[in-house]
């Protein structure tokens, strides 16, 4: 699973902030911030009806130009998809295993599909399959064979236009958001010009939502390709267990090297020296490095809670309205996980850490000390 968050940073020395734009149904979200964008790759983990989303690995995708290697496709600039999609590869590379990756509708781009395309292993096989959501305005053309040309208009379909032929889908039981539910799907291999090739399309009603996905393995499954990018959502709780539950991007690193800059002015990497460029791109990797140990430790909290569900329940004593599942959520691992390190830090060997912390949770107020 791969997707982008947006963070609202405030700090002059801090670098790889920009101006972020924002689309959200929320009215209570700004349309601009001031902040980091963190792209993130995580692993579905888990079984169909307790799923989490492992975290893998996180990288600041915007405000690093001049800082990083660029990454961008066929010798353009590199951008937040084409980053997003060398960090997918990537990710798949360092598991040494074949991959599907669900992602949103934002990175249903030529250079996305392409990068992935590209990547292939010893035995000629992409490392990633690309399965995303496809636009409203997207367009696609029937393929004759070879003996005809390609992307004539009179081959053109809008994508869109399928959901008035009902007649052409048919339904399927599927696993939707952990839950088994009947939906009607077509499915068909068109050609696609930002790559000029074949892509897997499936045009799917669920009650009165309709949608499009886009698949890159032309062979998979089409109950399997809803099924897959059913679970993109689990990033999006992945990012709030690292926002709230473990302050994952609580961080304030900035350095000296940071340039004095105007109000509205943007930060030129060529005019610093050689010694700052360095010193900024040590505090990138700092504040990486931040992001993914608070990403393991999530990792960790989901382990236990897959592993060990039945044994946190035991040992958890707050209150919840209903019991979701067997297994417990990151949140009820990391209560009890709390509450287990301080009840037996007595009874371990003298440790002057474990003092420390011992003194910060037994701390009382200023007010009520005598």
């Amino acid at each position: 699973l791969g997707d982008g968050i947006k963070l609202g940073k405030e700090a002059r020395c801090m670098p790889a902030i920009k101006t972020l734009h924002q689309d959200s149904d929320n009215t209570s979200k700004a349309p601009y911030i001031r902040g980091h964008h963190f792209g993130f790759v995580g692993l579905l983990v888990g079984s169909l009806t307790k799923a989490f989303c492992l975290p893998l690995r996180g990288q600041l995708h915007e405000g690093v130009d001049g800082l990083r290697e660029e990454l961008g496709w066929q010798g353009q600039p590199a951008t937040i998809v084409t980053r997003m999609a060398h960090l997918v590869v990537w990710s798949a590379q360092q598991m040494n295993a074949l991959c599907y990756v669900a992602l949103d509708a934002y990175f249903a781009t030529g250079p996305a599909f392409s990068i992935c395309k590209a990547a292939l292993n010893e035995a000629g096989q992409p490392w990633v399959h690309l399965i995303t959501r496809a636009k409203d305005n997207y367009v696609a053309y029937f393929d004759w064979g070879q003996d005809h040309p390609k992307f004539q208009d009179s081959d053109k379909v809008s994508l869109m236009s399928v959901f008035q032929f009902p007649e052409l889908f048919e339904e399927a039981k599927v696993t939707i958001y952990g839950e088994s539910k009947i939906v009607s799907y077509y499915c068909t291999k068109l050609l696609w010009k930002p790559i000029d090739d074949l892509i897997r399309f499936v045009w799917v009603i669920d009650w009165e939502h309709t949608y499009i996905l886009m698949c890159s393995d032309l062979n998979l499954s089409p109950v399997q390709v809803i099924t897959i990018y059913s679970y993109r959502w689990k990033i999006e709780i992945m990012f709030f267990a690292l926002k709230h539950w473990l302050g994952g991007f609580a961080y304030h690193f900035w350095t000296r090297a940071f340039p004095k800059l105007k109000r509205g002015q943007t930060l030129d990497v060529t005019t610093c020296t050689p010694q700052a460029r360095q010193q900024l791109a040590q505090t990138l990797d700092t504040i990486e490095r931040f992001v993914n140990l608070a990403g393991i430790a999530l990792g960790l909290l989901q382990y236990l809670a897959l592993s060990h569900g039945a044994q946190i329940w035991q040992s958890y004593h707050g209150w919840l309205r209903t019991y979701s599942s067997s297994v417990p959520s990151e949140a009820v691992v990391q209560n009890v996980v709390r509450t287990e390190f301080f009840s037996l830090a007595d009874k371990v060997p003298d440790c002057r850490t474990l003092e420390l912390l011992l003194e910060k949770s037994i701390r009382r107020p200023v007010y009520m000390r005598e």
